[in-house]
């Protein structure tokens, strides 16, 4: 593992029950152990790719990973300083020709956010200057201001009242002013998760750990650079199930600090047993919307709903749809449907249809869209959402899980700083944590044939440990939301 652009693709597997020529070094634990830093992002990608664990791919699979001190971390979301302050009592300047003839008037704000010299706009696009600085009144905030049109009589009195709305335009001044408008500043919104500690141990009997498999990694740069490690089978299916269980905890994991601040899970010694908020749990819940019948035009107008809180995060905006496999199914009828509405030709390569007579083939399905203002969606197929075992409500009609059609809508990408808007996180030196307690076999010295020989424990074979100091961050929780099947 001495190349750092190591990647798996492909992944080729290899299974043996020969120790032969089989080094220490070469041992796929160790070389996570020694080389966490670019193992474990390896590993993650493999992973990902073999199990379709999209989360660890999408995230720790590509070192989308902030490492963190403390257990319980936090960050800021800067909020968007252009606003909108509601009219909180009906002015009671002007009866019904409020500013006739230039004359100033009064309206009462909600909030003191505007200062002497800006212009405001009204719902109805009509502009008025402030005049002197706002003061308190009871709960209102009333400005002075006048009408900037002169060939304006007077604004209308709705735009004035209870619930009406006005935001900053820009601000005028004089030749020779000594001042100029002020800027309204909105502090970060602060948010807080916790880091969940995960474990995993699995056995492996003295016969089991004779069956060992080889693992080749290709560099994809160099597809005839390769590297050779290996693993017990044993060993290698306890990862699988170890990275499947990392996605199912980063999406569906419920914060265990109640509105007081306590863990209230304990484990046999009372101790707290601290989980953090996953994915789900941190959408924003006004981001959720329900449909009976997926349509280009639902997600049309969801997506750019979402591209509103996301301008944040660079220009063209790319969303990922984590759904399952009938989830993938209706977003593919929705564009087709959507196509021939339309009268639009569909292509695959030319054509959907291919071969001739009798040798018909019809391939071709839509994984992505690029709508308007340069918004797009891929749907990637997320196999938690699939598990009947896990998800034992099922669709009337199709016998599919529901949770089949759910689209956990995330956006990928990044902030002016380069950082991911969604990130795996993990506590320095805890992302993945391995080790093994040797009984009558070790997994590097083998059987133990000799009195003299010390082993930790008498169990006939060994245990390995998995543990893990991890969450999952969402940047900006307005940015992601979900589309959820809802039966008529």
């Amino acid at each position: 593992m001495s190349n750092q652009k190591q990647l798996i693709s492909p992944l080729v597997v290899k299974q043996t029950r020969d120790f032969t020529g089989l080094q220490e070094t070469n041992n796929l634990v160790n070389a996570y152990l020694t080389e966490p830093e670019k193992v474990g992002s390896i590993l993650a990608y493999a992973f990902g790719k073999q199990e379709n664990n999209v989360l660890s791919l999408l995230t720790g699979g590509i070192g989308n990973t902030l490492t963190v001190n403390n257990k319980e971390y936090q960050w800021d979301l800067h909020s968007e300083n252009e606003r909108s302050i509601g009219v909180s009592v009906t002015s009671p300047d002007g009866g019904t020709t409020p500013g006739i003839g230039g004359m100033p008037f009064r309206i009462y704000l909600e909030e003191n956010w505007f200062s002497n010299t800006d212009v405001l706009v009204a719902d109805d696009g009509t502009q008025v200057r402030v005049k002197g600085e706002a003061y308190q009144d009871g709960a209102s905030w009333v400005y002075t201001v006048e009408l900037t049109d002169p060939n304006k009589s007077f604004i209308d009195p709705s735009q004035i009242a209870q619930n009406a709305r006005f935001s900053k335009d820009y601000s005028t001044v004089a030749e020779y002013s000594s001042e100029g408008g002020g800027h309204g500043f909105q502090t970060p919104i602060t948010l807080r998760n916790t880091l969940s500690t995960l474990r995993k141990t699995f056995k492996v009997t003295r016969n089991a750990a004779k069956a060992v498999m080889v693992v080749e990694l290709h560099n994809p740069e160099n597809p005839e650079e390769k590297t050779k490690l290996w693993t017990q089978v044993s060993e290698w299916a306890a990862m699988s199930a170890w990275y499947r269980e990392l996605d199912r905890h980063a999406i569906y994991s419920i914060l265990s600090k109640d509105a007081n601040g306590f863990h209230n899970l304990k484990d046999g010694n009372q101790r707290p047993v601290i989980t953090g908020a996953g994915l789900r749990q941190q959408i924003a819940p006004s981001n959720r919307r329900y449909y009976t019948k997926l349509t280009y035009d639902i997600l049309d107008e969801f997506l750019l709903d979402l591209s509103y809180s996301s301008r944040t995060w660079g220009g063209e905006t790319h969303f990922v749809a984590l759904t399952g496999k009938m989830g993938i199914r209706e977003f593919d009828r929705a564009i087709k449907d959507h196509a021939r509405g339309n009268n639009i030709t569909v292509t695959d390569s030319g054509t959907f249809i291919s071969g001739n007579g009798e040798s018909l083939d019809f391939t071709g399905y839509f994984k992505t869209v690029h709508f308007l203002n340069g918004v797009s969606l891929s749907v990637k197929q997320f196999d938690p959402y699939d598990d009947i075992a896990r998800n034992r409500t099922l669709h009337p009609k199709t016998k599919k899980p529901i949770e089949s059609y759910r689209m956990t809508i995330m956006n990928f990408g990044t902030d002016a700083k380069g950082n991911a808007n969604i990130r795996k996180t993990a506590l320095t030196d805890s992302e993945m944590m391995m080790w093994h307690v040797a009984g009558s076999t070790d997994p590097y010295a083998g059987v133990a044939k000799s009195m003299s020989t010390m082993r930790a424990s008498g169990i006939d074979g060994y245990d390995v440990h998995f543990a893990s100091e991890c969450g999952i961050m969402v940047g900006d929780p307005t940015s992601c939301g979900e589309l959820i099947l809802r039966l008529s």
